[in-house]
């Protein structure tokens, strides 16, 4: 299949250097083989069964756009959405879209580190996605990185400077986060979408931090929906790593 045709949502990236072991993600589309590939990866909502691809099962939770903005302002929580939006536009928090990616990888890459998650290309999503960033006095303090099919926009990245021992800047960044969302809620709308997806949760997860990030995206309002990804593996130096690093499904 010649993906590069038509119209799938695609980027691509070296396993060890940028033109070797090429690996593919693609989003909202059923697993397909491609050929050169070192290893595919693909999102979709719909179940498939295709021969030589793994499937994981995920949750998420989907905003629907093709309600008013004002019946979509109501679904938020008052208290922990509505009333901390409010007080960010008081204290001039501005988003908007942004191409400057070099800032948010900055924050992203502090964010993982002291979220303890693994390290993460964020230079991936430059091609196929949209930058929303949230500024405080000219500060970038918040983004998220968004890919697009022109009927769901899904969250791939959300982070913000990591809160500090202040009071005033970790409500500052918690302000800034709610209006992330919700300027990416109105900016998706005005764009002709009909789906806003934040980009998968876990309320049921050992993990406190998991369960509260979750309890933050469902606080907009959206529906809980099932999602899948699929993977296939063709490189043996890439099956290899992955057991090194305890994945027994490859």
């Amino acid at each position: 299949m010649d993906f590069k045709d038509k119209n799938i949502k695609y980027y691509s990236y070296g396993f060890i250097f940028p033109q070797l072991l090429r690996k593919y993600w693609f989003w909202f589309a059923k697993p397909f083989d491609v050929k050169g590939a070192a290893m595919v990866n693909f999102f979709s909502y719909e179940k498939y069964d295709v021969e030589g691809f793994k499937m994981r099962a995920g949750l998420t939770t989907i905003i629907d756009l093709e309600l008013s903005l004002d019946e979509l302002w109501s679904k938020t929580r008052k208290k922990f959405i509505q009333k901390q939006i409010n007080r960010g536009e008081r204290n001039g928090i501005i988003v908007k879209r942004d191409p400057n990616f070099g800032q948010l990888k900055k924050i992203y890459k502090e964010f993982r580190k002291t979220s303890d998650l693994p390290k993460d290309n964020i230079n991936i999503y430059k091609k196929n996605c949209d930058l929303m960033a949230a500024y405080y006095k000219d500060e970038m303090i918040a983004g998220g990185i968004f890919v697009s099919n022109g009927v769901y926009m899904r969250a791939l990245v959300l982070a913000s400077v990591r809160k500090s021992k202040d009071s005033q800047q970790r409500e500052i960044v918690g302000q800034a986060n709610r209006m992330l969302i919700w300027e990416t809620i109105k900016y998706a709308k005005d764009s002709q979408h009909k789906h806003l997806d934040l980009g998968g949760i876990s309320p049921n997860s050992d993990k406190e931090q998991l369960r509260s990030l979750a309890e933050f995206k469902e606080a907009f309002g959206g529906e809980r929906k099932d999602n899948y990804y699929y993977f296939k593996v063709y490189s043996p130096i890439i099956k290899w790593w992955m057991r090194l690093r305890g994945f027994t499904n490859v």
